[in-house]
C-alpha cells in the first residue's frame, strides 16, 4: 500500500487553502467543480493525493467520484485511482502504486484487477498519443482490448460503466494511428454509454464515429452518427467541436459553403484540440482563392511548429497535412511537394501524388500513381479521387475506354454518397471532357468547388462566349434559344457548363466575373 514521502508535513502552512479530508475542502471542491470546472478541481486532488491518501482515503475517494464523467474520459487514471482508493478504504490489497503514475505500469506477474489493468493501458495509450508515440499509443489500446476480450462475462459486467471511457480513448489511439478498429471501438462505447445512461460519453463516441466516416468519404453513415452525436444530450462545451468540424466537412462535400463556413467557425471557437491537422485540412478545402490559401498555409506551419514532428508528421495526422498543403499550393500557384514514389506508398499519398502530376501535365505518372489507390477496398474519398485522376489523366493520354469507366465508377460512388467535392481533385475542364465522353450529367453545384481562374476562362468555346454576350444584354433564356437557333435544353447545358468554367451559379456571378476577366 502506498506510504506518504517523509519529506511532507501533516500540518498544512499559515494562511493555506482549505485541504481536502476536511468539510471546508469538501465545499472547496463543490464550489471549484461549479465555477471552474472539474479540471481544476483535479488540480486540487491531485495537489492533495500524497498527503490524504492514508489519512482521509474515504474523502479522496468521494472526491473523485465527485467529478463528471468527462474528467474520466481525458485522465483514465482517475478511474485506477478510484479503485484503489476502494480497495484502501475497504482494507484489502491494492497493489504496487506510485505518486506520477498512479499505479505501477509493470502489471507482470501482478494480479491487479480488470479496471486497473484497463486504466493503466488506456493511459499509457493517451499518454503516448499525446506525446508522439502513435506505434506505442496503438499496442497500449491493443493490448486493452486483448485485455477485455480476455476477461470473463461476469468481470466485464462489474466494470460496464468504466468501459465506454476506455473504449472511446483506445478507438482515439487507433484513429490517429490510421489503425483499423477504431470505428468498432466507437460504437462499442456509444452503446456501451446508452445502455448506462452515461449521455455525454454517448455523444462523444457518436461524434468521434460521425468524423471518421465523414473523413473516408462515407458521407451518409456520418449523417447517421452526427444525429446521433446531437440527440442524445445537451451541448458538451470543447468536446462539441469535432461535431461542428464533421458537419463542415459533410457540407462542404455537399457544396453548401456558407453553412461549412458557419460550421468551421464554431468548431474553432471550441479550438480544435487532437483535430488540429484535420481541420487544417477542412479549411483548405473550404479555400477558393490565393488569399485565403496563405493564411490556412500560415496556420498550418505555425502548428506544425508547435507539434512534435513524430505527432505531425505520421499516420492520420500526416495524411491531412500533406493533403492541406498539396491543397493550398495548388490555390498559390507554387510548387508542391509531392510524397516521394516508394514501395508502400499509402493510397492517400499516392491520390496526392497522382494529382500533382496531372496538374504538371505528367499524365503516365498521373495514371501509374493513381492505379493502386483505386482499389474497391479504399475508402470512397480515397476511391473517387483516384478514379477521377486515372479518368482524367487516360483522356489526357487518348486512352478513351479507361478514361470511361473510370469516370463512370467514380461518378456512382459520388451520387451514392453525394460526395460532391470529390470532383474538386481534377479541373473542371476535364470534367466537362469526361461528362460529355460518358454523357453523364454533372450536378449544377459543381461550382461551389471550382472557382474562376484566367487558365480556364481563356479557354471559352465560341458558343460560350456567345452566350456570355447574350446573358450580359440581359436577354431571358427563349430569347437566347431563339437567337442561337439551338434548343432550350441545349442552351441550358451550355449555361451550366459556362458557369462551371466560371466557376459561378447565377447570371449575375457570371456577368460580373466575364468583366474582371474582361470577357465582355
Amino acid at each position: 500500500m502506498m506510504t506518504r514521502p517523509d519529506s511532507l508535513n501533516d500540518t498544512p502552512p499559515a494562511g493555506a487553502p482549505p485541504e481536502l479530508g476536511t468539510p471546508e475542502t469538501d465545499d472547496l471542491i463543490t464550489q471549484t467543480l461549479a465555477e471552474e470546472g472539474w479540471e481544476a478541481a483535479a488540480i486540487v486532488i491531485e495537489s492533495n493525493w500524497d498527503r490524504l491518501v492514508t489519512t482521509a482515503p474515504h474523502r479522496l475517494l468521494a472526491a473523485i467520484r465527485a467529478l463528471p464523467g468527462e474528467a474520466f474520459v481525458d485522465r483514465p487514471t482517475f478511474l485506477v485511482a478510484a479503485n484503489y482508493l476502494q480497495h484502501v478504504v475497504s482494507g484489502t490489497d491494492a497493489g504496487s502504486y506510485n505518486h506520477d503514475g498512479w499505479l505501477d505500469a509493470d502489471m507482470s506477474g501482478r494480479e491487479i484487477g480488470l479496471i486497473s489493468a484497463l486504466g493503466v493501458l488506456t493511459s499509457r495509450s493517451a499518454g503516448a498519443r499525446t506525446s508522439g508515440d502513435l506505434a506505442d499509443a496503438r499496442r497500449a489500446a491493443e493490448q486493452g482490448r486483448a485485455a477485455l476480450a480476455q476477461a470473463s462475462e461476469q468481470e466485464r459486467a462489474a466494470i460496464r460503466s468504466s468501459l465506454p471511457h476506455f473504449l472511446l480513448q483506445w478507438g482515439r489511439s487507433r484513429e490517429l494511428a490510421d489503425a483499423p478498429g477504431a470505428d468498432f471501438e466507437y460504437e462499442q462505447a456509444y452503446e456501451l454509454a446508452i445502455l448506462t445512461d452515461q449521455a455525454l460519453i454517448a455523444r462523444r463516441a457518436a461524434a468521434q464515429h460521425a468524423w471518421l466516416s465523414a473523413e473516408r468519404g462515407r458521407v451518409r453513415t456520418a449523417e447517421l452518427w452526427l444525429a446521433r452525436a446531437r440527440g442524445g444530450s445537451a451541448p458538451n462545451g470543447r468536446y462539441d467541436a469535432v461535431i461542428y468540424l464533421t458537419d463542415a466537412l459533410i457540407r462542404l462535400d455537399r457544396g453548401d459553403r456558407v453553412g461549412a463556413e458557419r460550421e468551421l467557425a464554431r468548431a474553432a471557437g471550441l479550438g480544435s484540440g487532437e483535430y488540429w491537422a484535420a481541420m487544417l485540412w477542412v479549411q483548405s478545402m473550404y479555400a477558393r482563392d490565393a488569399a485565403e490559401a496563405a493564411v490556412i498555409d500560415a496556420r498550418l506551419a505555425q502548428y506544425l511548429a508547435q507539434q512534435p514532428t513524430s505527432l505531425a508528421a505520421s499516420a492520420a495526422n500526416g495524411r491531412y497535412t500533406r493533403a492541406a498543403r498539396a491543397r493550398l499550393a495548388v490555390l498559390r500557384r507554387q510548387s508542391a511537394t509531392a510524397p516521394t514514389m516508394r514501395p508502400g506508398l499509402s493510397a492517400t499519398d499516392r491520390v496526392i501524388s497522382a494529382a500533382l502530376a496531372h496538374v504538371a501535365r505528367k499524365h503516365q505518372d498521373a495514371l501509374d500513381l493513381a492505379g493502386e489507390a483505386a482499389a474497391p477496398e479504399e475508402p470512397p474519398r480515397t476511391q473517387t479521387a483516384a478514379l477521377l485522376v486515372t479518368a482524367a489523366a487516360a483522356l489526357a493520354l487518348g486512352q478513351r475506354e479507361t478514361a470511361a469507366l473510370a469516370f463512370v465508377q467514380a461518378h456512382a460512388i459520388i451520387e451514392h454518397e453525394r460526395l460532391y467535392s470529390a470532383y474538386d481533385c481534377v479541373p473542371s475542364g476535364d470534367l466537362d471532357a469526361l461528362a460529355e465522353l460518358t454523357s453523364l450529367r454533372l450536378p449544377e453545384l459543381l461550382s461551389a468547388f471550382h472557382q474562376p481562374r484566367t487558365d480556364h476562362v481563356v479557354q471559352l468555346t465560341k458558343r460560350e462566349h456567345e452566350v456570355l454576350a447574350l446573358l450580359a444584354q440581359g436577354r431571358s433564356m427563349s430569347e437566347l434559344a431563339e437567337a442561337l437557333f439551338i434548343s432550350p435544353n441545349t442552351l441550358k447545358s451550355t449555361v451550366r457548363r459556362l458557369y462551371r468554367r466560371l466557376g459561378v451559379n447565377s447570371r449575375a456571378s457570371a456577368i460580373d466575373t466575364a468583366r474582371r476577366f474582361g470577357l465582355i
